[in-house]
């Protein structure tokens, strides 16, 4: 199972900066990972820190620029949280 429609199965900790470019490399990582993917949460950088969902650095400040994404299965279990670039690569 994949994250199949953004607009219902992807939200962000901070819907101001929801974006096309992050729904696509979300749902393009879900069809790369075999496991029960079936919603994302975008992780935003706290509000105090700007709020955006694209981001460089965080634990590594090295990283390069990213969404951090928990991903859920069907049940509404956690599965994973990945690091991943714009072109839905996890990184």
């Amino acid at each position: 199972m994949v994250v199949a429609d953004p607009s219902n199965d992807v939200s962000f900790t901070n819907e101001l900066v929801r974006s096309p470019s992050a729904e696509i490399a979300v749902v393009t990582y879900s069809y790369s990972d075999s496991r029960d993917l079936s919603s994302a949460v975008v992780k935003c950088l706290p509000k105090k820190l700007g709020g955006k969902s694209w981001h460089k650095g965080g634990t590594d400040p090295k990283a390069p620029e990213h969404l951090t994404v928990e991903f859920i299965d069907s049940n509404g279990n956690h599965v994973t949280t990945k690091h991943i670039d714009r072109n839905g690569r996890a990184c």
